[in-house]
This record gives C-alpha cells, structure tokens and sequence, in this order.
C-alpha cells in the first residue's frame, strides 16, 4: 500500500549463492576438491538490507531477478526475512535467475564467480521498470551503482526530495570501470550523496594512493559528507562531515566465511548511525560487531540479530578490560 513508510531502500542486486566449500582456492592451470556445497539468498544488495532488517529496520528492495524457480526462491526468502519485495521485478524470456558461485577455502578466504551464463543473463535494470516512486516512502536510500545509470537516476530523484542517500562502493577498480563509470561519473554522483563507504582497495586507483590519510583528503575534494573508509581485516576509518576522524580496528574471531561481512557492516551502520543517532565510535563499533559476526558461519545470511551483537559486543568489552 503506497502509504506505508519504510526506513532502508536498497537499489542493487538480488541473487541466489552457491557456495562450495574447498581445500584450496582454485588456481590458473590448477584444481580444487569440492567438500561441502550450500545454496541460499544472496547479493550484496540484499546482503545489507537483510542485516538492517535483522537489527529492527524497515527495509525494501529495488531489483531484477528472473521468472524461474530460482528467481521465486530468492523473493520467497526476501518476504520470509521482512523485506518489502514490491520493487522487485520479475521478467520473463528465457532468462536466468542471478547467481553467483563462492569458493570458499579453511582460512574462510574467497572467491567469486557471477554467472551470467551467456544469453540467459538479465539485461539490467531500467528506470521505466523500477518503482522510483517507493523512494517517496523511505527514508534512506542505499545504493551500490547496481545498475550505474539507474543509480544516478534514483539518488537525483531521492536527493530532490529530501532523502539521505548512502554509496557504498565496496569493489576493486576493475569492476568499477566494468560498470562503465569514469571518474567524472563518480565524481557526479558524489553530489547526491550523504554517507560515501568505498573500500581502501577500490578507492586507490581513483586517489592515486593506498595511503589512508591521501585517500581522505582525495575524496574531500570531490565530496563533503561521512566518509566511511573499510580496510578489511584491519578495520575502518570513518570521518564526519566536520573532519573528525574515527578508526576502528576489526574484531578477531575464527573465521569460516568472509562472504557478506562488508554487507553487514554497512547495513547495521546505517541502521545505528542514521536511524538510531548513534554516536559514530558507538555505530562503527556495532557494525564492525555485525560483520565479524558473520564471518563466522557460511554465507551472508549468517548476518546478526541484535541480541547476538549485544551480547557478543558485552563479552569483548569484558575481554578487553582483563
């Protein structure tokens, strides 16, 4: 019903995981031996929207899947969690659901394959089909330029209409530019955007430098709001909108899958720092928490509830204080 309100519009991408689990990553020229294989609701979109969900938000979800067994079996999953799916379109023709295939080895180190299967890949998604209009009843939207030029439609239209717009850009440089973005497309879509969380790693072709300081004072040039800067197993560096800087170290835990981990993060720090007015320390804290925490089962759906990072947040505070 278009007057129910929603806290999180996510635009990206839906998929289903196949995650197998191996002795060694595979190799050029080389082989692995399959141990264990899953299969669950995936993609980095709705990676996030699921944490957020999880942690009390109110989420929905822009995206494209198929009109197959596995397209059904990915908005089944999205209801069952709370997701509002009304934005998720269906199409038709021969296509196939999207999926994406993660090699996962001892050391919970990955890698990923998304199969596109040749024709069978959806084309992407156009403004003529989303339903822009759902950012009227959100309050924040998130994107992750799945697709690129729908992105910079929808972050125009929620910028016009007073919404917080939040990018996350946790890709290495090459999958960037595939996305056909340049720099002055970047730098563009900067404009309309509050919260700007790229990766050290996909950020450094762009700044020039892998050092953290330079990266900041690159993306200051060209953007005035929260940098949220994650560096992967050694953290993040967040600075606000007035330049106070916040770098937050990651939780160690025993790790089995690091699938979805920034997802979550990203996810639980929009729900703590933008819905809940958390402090920032306080919000980079719990959301490091949530991406920790899902690095210790397989899969991205391993995201946290709240219950299980308070309590995990609790046990560290009394470990660090021994």
């Amino acid at each position: 019903m278009r007057g129910e309100r929603m806290d999180i519009l996510g635009l990206g991408g839906s998929a289903l995981d196949t995650i197998k689990v191996v002795d060694h990553l595979p190799i050029r020229d080389g082989f692995c031996s399959v141990r264990s294989t899953q299969r669950m609701l995936g993609g980095s979109g709705t990676n996030v929207l699921v944490q957020a969900q999880r942690l009390g938000a109110r989420t929905a979800s822009i995206s494209k899947v198929a009109d197959d067994a596995d397209s059904e079996l990915i908005v089944t999953s999205l209801k069952e969690i709370g997701v509002d799916t009304r934005g998720v379109v269906m199409q038709s023709g021969g296509y196939q659901a999207p999926h994406c295939l993660i090699y996962v080895d001892g050391d919970g180190e990955k890698a990923l394959v998304l199969d596109s299967d040749g024709g069978k890949a959806l084309p992407k998604m156009s403004a003529e089909e989303a339903d822009l209009d759902l950012i009227d009843e959100a309050s924040i939207l998130y994107v992750d330029l799945t697709p690129a030029d729908l992105s910079m439609t929808a972050v125009r239209r929620a910028k016009a209409a007073g919404k917080l717009v939040v990018f996350n850009m946790q890709e290495d440089f090459d999958t960037v530019l595939a996305k056909g973005i340049d720099r002055e497309f970047l730098y563009e879509f900067l404009k309309y955007v509050d919260v700007f969380a790229p990766c050290q790693e996909g950020i450094g072709p762009f700044s020039g430098s892998y050092d953290i300081g330079r990266q900041i004072v690159f993306i200051r040039k060209y953007f005035q709001g929260s940098i949220v800067l994650t560096r992967g197993s050694a953290g993040v560096t967040a600075v606000d909108e007035l330049d106070q800087r916040n770098d937050m170290p990651a939780f160690h835990v025993d790790v089995c899958d690091t699938t979805g981990a920034g997802d979550a993060f990203i996810g639980a720090f929009m729900t703590e720092y933008l819905l809940r007015d958390q402090a920032l320390d306080t919000s980079l804290r719990f959301a490091s928490a949530c991406a920790a925490l899902t690095c210790t089962a397989f899969g991205a759906l391993t995201s946290p509830n709240r219950s299980v990072v308070e309590n995990f947040l609790l046990s560290a505070q009394h470990e660090e204080h021994r």
